[in-house]
């Protein structure tokens, strides 16, 4: 299988650590652009950035795309990009950053039920142990403060959608789209669902009167840019090419880096971090261990 190739499995390591890099940073460049732009503004400029950048590549790449596809496209587009962004960009203005990154590692936990669920996926009862630890660990991160006191902030919600979300996605890349080539499909995608975020971002949002208007528009539209062309273009190139030759699992494994950097960046930024967030985050990581363990 192309998976066993020692390769394939080098090819595997380089891709999981430069992209948990690039989406381990998004979190903090949400923050930041959060504090001018409107969650929906910074959704929708995201994919319209990642949309500029796809276009030249999809017409050289557009005869890979078989006509009867773009159904398909339009839902992995949907869910594995459009939604996410918006989701992402709204809990980034109201909680932490290093809280969303932490949060965003359930999503191989969500992959192991999705894929039972939806796609008739087998798995034995170490993955489902790992499953429930994990989302025990969520619940600790996502309600519990210190002192053990239960709190239900609402924001975490986005969040944990958007991670239901990429667990469908990265099910239907590896089911639907395992022969298709990283970067054709990647344009593709983008492609399918950019006219949608354009037409939010012109046409739903005072995007173009901040940029005359208000100051600092630019500098926030800056670091949506940095996050659409590395976070979601580059980044979902790497990440296409990854779910091909390991699979779903391994592929949301991302997870395992991009709490640690998401923390990093927000103790950089003046974030506090609390005990009871790290016992959190060790009950996922723990999760996903065992739900990634052979």
């Amino acid at each position: 299988m192309q998976e066993s190739s020692p390769a394939n499995r080098n090819l595997s390591f380089v891709l999981l650590g430069i992209t948990s890099l690039i989406w381990g940073t998004s979190f903090i460049l949400i923050k930041k652009a959060s504090v001018i732009l409107s969650p929906l503004e910074v959704g929708s400029l995201r994919i319209f950035y990642a949309f500029l950048a796809f276009i030249p590549i999809f017409w050289v790449q557009r005869k890979k795309i078989p006509s009867g596809m773009w159904g398909w496209l339009l839902l992995a587009g949907s869910i594995g990009s459009l939604f996410p962004s918006m989701l992402f960009s709204w809990a980034g203005s109201k909680i932490q950053s290093s809280l969303s990154g932490m949060l965003n590692a359930v999503t191989p936990l969500f992959t192991v039920l999705v894929g039972t669920i939806f796609f008739q996926q087998k798995y034995d009862w170490i993955k489902w142990m790992g499953l429930l630890i994990g989302l025990g660990g969520a619940v600790v991160l996502a309600f519990m403060k210190s002192g053990g006191a239960l709190e239900v902030n609402a924001y975490v919600w986005p969040v944990i959608f958007a991670t239901v979300l990429y667990a469908l996605n990265v099910n239907l890349l590896k089911i639907r789209f395992s022969n298709f080539e990283p970067l054709a499909l990647s344009a593709a995608i983008i492609v399918t669902i950019g006219p949608i975020a354009t037409f939010v971002l012109f046409g739903c949002t005072d995007f173009v009167h901040k940029v005359q208007y208000v100051d600092g528009t630019l500098e926030a539209a800056g670091y949506v840019a940095i996050l659409g062309l590395f976070g979601t273009a580059l980044a979902l190139v790497l990440f296409n090419k990854l779910i091909q030759i390991s699979g779903p699992l391994t592929a949301s494994s991302v997870t395992y880096i991009m709490p640690i950097v998401s923390v990093l960046w927000g103790v950089a930024d003046g974030e506090p971090v609390e005990i009871v967030q790290g016992l959190g985050l060790l009950g996922i990581l723990l999760g996903v261990y065992f739900v990634n363990r052979k």
